[in-house]
Order: structure tokens, then sequence, then C-alpha cells
């Protein structure tokens, strides 16, 4: 009977949300963090597909570049993933996601579209790490800063690829360069933070390294009152 009972023993599968924040994908992250980052980069990519934010803009600024104040609700989704995961190379795979979606969607500036969530993904990336490097990752002064040197950088090149860099007046690209740092600033930056932190609050599953960056915070807090 003891043999049998040996025989039939079998290895358990760790299983659970939990497994996923432990287990890698072959990226190098954890499963969890992977689903976060193509959940988030297809919600980015479908509402930056479909919804014209710029409409909001063009019926009471009509000048060329005022679009750019609602640009970052292209980043905003990626930034939130951040805020839970704490992964910077997932923050790439996001846009990644998103650029693809994008392209198979409208299609408008070709696959170069992918590039350029790539170019603005890794702007994030910079903007999280500086800020970090200050001790201002998680505060509103950081998120704001990241999120608007994450949204600055397509301004030239979609000034370039559709000649406006040539063509208009140079006040005009400065101003769209002001209005996409602005749009970073309080949309993917105090609004993602916002959001970010509304869903740690409901309960939604963070990784460990968002977790320490939480408790940390609240030590502060405590520490300051």
């Amino acid at each position: 009977m003891e043999k049998n009972l040996e025989d039939t023993k079998e290895e358990f599968k760790r299983t659970g949300v939990e497994n996923l924040e432990i287990e890698k994908s072959k990226f190098g992250i954890s499963i969890r963090t992977l689903i976060y980052a193509t959940i988030f980069g297809t919600i980015g990519g479908i509402i930056s597909s479909v919804i014209p934010f710029s409409l909001l803009v063009k019926v009471w600024y009509p000048l060329t570049g005022g679009t750019q104040l609602t640009s970052a609700h292209h980043i905003i989704w990626v930034a939130i993933f951040y805020g839970l995961t704490r992964n910077k190379p997932g923050i790439l795979i996001s846009m990644l996601t998103k650029g693809i979606l994008e392209f198979l969607i409208t299609g408008s500036y070709g696959i170069v579209i992918i590039g350029i969530n790539l170019l603005e993904g890794a702007s994030l990336l910079v903007g999280f790490f500086i800020m970090e490097h200050l001790n201002e990752g998680d505060s509103k002064l950081g998120w704001g800063i990241a999120g608007g040197i994450g949204n600055i950088t397509q301004v030239p090149v979609f000034w370039y690829i559709s000649g406006k860099l040539f063509t208009l007046h140079i006040s005009l690209f400065i101003l769209a360069m002001i209005f996409a740092f602005l749009s970073g600033v309080f949309i993917a930056g105090l609004l993602g933070k916002v959001i970010k932190d509304y869903l740690i609050k409901a309960g939604v599953p963070i990784s460990a390294q968002a977790i320490f960056t939480v408790k940390t915070n609240e030590i502060i807090n405590l520490d300051k009152s």
C-alpha cells in the first residue's frame, strides 16, 4: 500500500494570482507584468485609435499644435501600468502592443507609428528613471515631470513627418512642445497617478516592488505627520 502511494505522488504546481508574480516569462519579467503590459497597451491602442480627443481642443483653439493639449492620453495607460508593476522594460512591451494595434486599426502613419510609440515609451521610462534617482518616483511632482518628458518627444517626430516643421512658424512648434509637456504633466502624470492609487486601493494585484514603494510612502507620510 505504501509503495503504491509513493508511486502515485505528484509534484504540485503553484497556481493562483500570486504565482503570476513569481513565474517568469521568456522576456525575463513576471507573467502578471506581461499580462498587465498587454492589457494596458490594448486599452491605449483602442482608445487612441477610436476616440478623437483632439476635437475637445479644436472647437475653441483652431491653431495648429493645440491638439497636443490632449495628446498625453496616448501614454497615460502605460504610466498606470508602470505604477502597478514598477517594471521599466514592461513599458516598452506595453507601448509596442499599443503601437501594433494603432497600426492595424488606423494605419494613418503606417508602420512608423510603432516606432513613435516605442519612442514615447522610452521617454516615459527615462522620465521615471530620473525622478526615482531624485527620490521623487512616487510623488505628484515626479509623476508630473515624468509624464511631461514621456509626451514631449513625439512632437518633433510628428511635425517632421507631416512637414509642419518646415512650413509653419517656429512659434507654433514651440507652443506645441509646451502643450505636449503640460498634457503629459496633467493627464499622464497627475491623472495617471490618481487612477493608479485608486486601483491599488481597490485591491488590484500589484508587484512586490510596487508594494514596497506604497509601504515606504506610507511610512514617510507617518513620519511627516
